[in-house]
């Protein structure tokens, strides 16, 4: 594989390592790359690949930052509450304060291409305007699509539903008693694969009106994260984590779980307890979204409408290069 110009290539960076961090007695990441076989049915499952993955890199993107702070890794632990749910793995921290940080993790793929029928490879152009409508019942939505009658509309490519559901599970799995008693931490990811934007999240979760947030019974979950990859990413994942693609929603705001969110780089907050970030709010409002198809020089994208033309030069610039972008 042509490393480190594709993902694939540095996955395989990421078992090494995890197999390093953990010990070779350790058979969690044989237990991982197991998974990422991705066999269903008999066949090839790049859904079950992702989920896969999406496993390993959480699991990595806490443990390489806190191998120090981090006594043991309890994989796919069904002993923890008391509901007969098994979940993805626990770490348990022994600094700053002994904690088990116990872990669920979901995928979504989310790509348009494979959704639309009016969206096709082959025809689209580069330029091409593309319409989403986030929530029902958007008056914006008509005013947007009156200015821009040529635009392409997504209408199978709307995953408040599927958001909401994959929320639904997370809580699920932390339902119950504890069977023991001990600091925890309970956090849900989301991961999310070729979405036109991590921002249509935000409206599905805190539009004023349809939001998810509103009705959201959060039972035992202390955070929800949702967790996005660039085109390229740095040993460390660091890169996700500057540019603000690990967004953490913290419901149980309290100054201990708070410094654990700052151990584990869970710490660009768009919710700390009931209170969401202003910006991110106003984001959230937009109940209707317009982007730009980038097809150029063998590159494929969606990107923000108001994207200008320099800007799209210096991205497909950084797409031909082998650098890491963090910001």
């Amino acid at each position: 594989m042509k490393y480190p110009r594709t993902p694939e290539s540095r996955n395989l960076e990421f078992f090494i390592l995890l197999k390093i961090m953990l010990g070779k007695e350790s058979n969690i990441p044989k237990r991982l790359l197991h998974k990422c076989n991705a066999v269903e049915d008999g066949k090839f499952s790049h859904m079950k690949y992702l989920e896969g993955i999406d496993e390993t890199l959480i699991l990595y993107y806490i443990l390489v930052v806190n191998i120090e702070n981090i006594s043991s890794v309890i994989y796919e632990p069904s002993h923890i509450w008391q509901n007969n749910k098994t979940l993805e793995y626990s770490c348990v921290f022994k600094m700053p304060t002994e904690c088990m940080v116990n872990i669920e993790v979901k995928t979504m793929r989310c790509d348009p291409f494979e959704k639309e029928t009016d969206l096709k490879i082959n025809n689209i152009k580069d330029g091409s305007i593309l319409i989403k409508k986030l929530v029902n019942d958007d008056i914006g939505y008509e005013k947007l699509l009156c200015e821009h009658q040529d635009a392409v509309e997504l209408k199978n490519s709307t995953y408040y539903s599927a958001f909401n559901r994959n929320i639904k599970k997370i809580v699920e799995k932390f339902d119950g008693e504890k069977n023991i008693q001990c600091r925890m931490i309970n956090i849900g990811f989301i991961c999310i694969h070729f979405s036109t934007s991590i921002e249509e999240f935000y409206t599905y979760m805190f539009h004023k009106e349809k939001g998810i947030y509103k009705k959201l019974q959060w039972g035992n979950l202390d955070a929800l994260v949702l967790f996005v990859l660039d085109a390229r990413n740095d040993i460390l994942l660091q890169n996700i984590y500057e540019m603000g693609y690990v967004a953490t929603m913290l419901r149980n705001d309290t100054e201990i779980n708070r410094k654990f969110m700052e151990i584990m780089r869970l710490d660009n907050f768009v919710l700390l307890g009931d209170k969401v970030v202003k910006s991110v709010y106003d984001e959230a409002q937009k109940g209707a979204k317009l982007y730009r198809i980038l097809k150029r020089d063998g590159f494929l994208n969606i990107l923000p409408y108001d994207s200008t033309e320099q800007g799209i030069e210096d991205y497909v610039n950084y797409l031909k290069s082998d650098s890491v972008r963090y910001k």
